[in-house]
């Protein structure tokens, strides 16, 4: 199957990502003082909302061209769509170093001059995905964060600065040298045809991508809203704990996005429910397995960044989130796109966003930590889990997916407890692998049999 064959391209390239982000993820806060990581961390924060500032444009041309083959599209109107947005992100960008500027902010300078690289490198992205063309988005997935790696490892071990502003430097150079071998590549791929610019096509894009955008800047708050409570409401330090345990979760939830990405185009083409079922139990077990790696970060952290040791208990808990992350990325908002329901994607995840704010509202006036706060973030994933089957009767959980769900909670909760970290990590795995070959027994073999065949 195509799908099966685009999964294990994205994933293989995410697992370099992944080695990336490890190094980056450790090297960075053990190299950076407390107070300094935390500094730069803000900044990683603001960056987080650059994707809004295409202002859904992005989103519209992704679900224009999902599940299209590239013969089957006009190329000088793509080029036009790509020519718009150029401009278009130039104008935001000097609105928004100007507003830096008069606010004396350089951390907002920083970030308006991220806005353009980062959303061309997102159209290109949005359209490679879109087409199935995935050889080429992985090439994309892996050049920024192995630059920025390659980067960041001169700046720590050659100029041995201990000060954020070179590594924020370094991310925006990072992005612009990828933004511009992006560029080069586009226009060598379509040599020869013009440029069309379609102001119908452009506004409906925004029309489309509206409401996927709002609900994309949903999903943004729910994943930073933790963030931005602990940074205004506790300590730096708590801060700079509690980016690294986000840090972290990036790390895996990278890993989760290539099932993310190729589930698009291929629900676009076709949905077939009995499949998209099974690949919901694929999902599941991939995401309960996913949250047994906190076991393997605990002994990182532990062993060779013992100054973060207080992000541990932060880890765990947003670590039981996986099996409700991965089947709301992967499956609840994909299919949400596919079927052009982009309405009711983005009341959802609005909905989610201010329970969210509600339950951090409410935790904070109760316990106000970091663990109640990353609490707070890991339940709402789950009410989201099961808030959007009244969408997709099909999907609803059984007697089966309950149960194992239950005995992953009770397991895992056991597990962190554990004081002894490989007991713990043996005493998950195997309990977990077991219940998972008992409950979806078929499921497995198929699946080893799918690997095996492509062998």
């Amino acid at each position: 199957m195509q799908l099966k064959k685009d999964l294990f391209k994205v994933f293989n390239s995410n697992v370099i990502n992944v080695i990336a982000g490890v190094i980056n993820g450790f090297l960075v806060p053990e190299f950076l003082s407390i107070d300094q990581f935390a500094s730069y961390k803000t900044f990683s924060l603001y960056i987080g909302y650059v994707g809004i500032l295409h202002f859904g444009f992005n989103d519209g041309v992704y679900i224009k061209y999902g599940g299209k083959e590239e013969s089957e599209i006009d190329i000088k109107r793509l080029k036009g769509e790509h020519k718009f947005l150029v401009y278009f992100q130039l104008a935001i960008t000097i609105i928004a170093i100007l507003l830096g500027l008069i606010l004396y902010d350089p951390i907002l300078i920083a970030f308006a001059a991220a806005i353009l690289p980062m959303n061309i490198q997102s159209l290109y992205q949005f359209i490679y995905q879109a087409l199935g063309k995935f050889s080429i988005y992985t090439k994309i997935v892996i050049l920024s964060p192995n630059l920025m790696l390659f980067l960041n490892l001169f700046l720590i071990y050659v100029l041995k600065l201990d000060n954020y502003w070179p590594f924020i430097l370094v991310n925006i150079l990072s992005y612009f040298i990828v933004f511009i071998g992006l560029e080069i590549y586009f226009f060598k791929r379509y040599k020869g045809y013009k440029t069309e610019i379609d102001f119908r096509d452009i506004l409906n894009n925004f029309k489309v991508g509206i409401f996927i955008m709002i609900g994309t800047l949903a999903g943004i708050v729910i994943n930073s809203a933790d963030r931005w409570f602990v940074k205004f409401t506790l300590t730096m330090n708590d801060f700079a704990y509690y980016t690294f345990a986000g840090s972290i979760v990036t790390i895996i939830t990278s890993l989760i996005s290539s099932v993310t990405m190729t589930f698009y185009p291929y629900l676009a083409r076709r949905q077939d429910q009995d499949e998209v079922i099974i690949f919901k139990k694929y999902l599941l077990i991939v995401g309960v397995l996913a949250s047994g790696s906190y076991f393997i970060f605990e002994f990182i952290v532990s062993t060779f960044i013992g100054k973060y040791i207080p992000s541990l208990k932060i880890i765990a808990i947003l670590f039981a989130s996986f099996p409700a992350v991965i089947i709301i990325n992967a499956l609840y908002v994909n299919l949400y796109k596919a079927n052009k329901q982009e309405r009711r994607y983005c009341f959802t995840a609005v909905a989610m966003s201010i329970t969210l704010i509600l339950l951090n509202i409410i935790g904070m006036l109760i316990n106000n930590t970091t663990e109640t706060i990353a609490l707070m973030t890991t339940i709402i994933y789950f009410i989201w889990y099961f808030y959007s089957i009244r969408d997709y009767s099909y999907l609803k959980s059984g007697k089966t997916e309950i149960i194992y769900l239950i005995i992953f909670f009770l397991i895992y909760l056991v597990s962190i407890n554990i004081s002894h970290l490989f007991i713990a990590f043996i005493l998950f795995y195997s309990v977990m692998l077991c219940i998972t070959f008992i409950l979806y027994k078929q499921e497995i073999k198929e699946l080893v049999r799918g690997l095996l065949g492509r062998v």
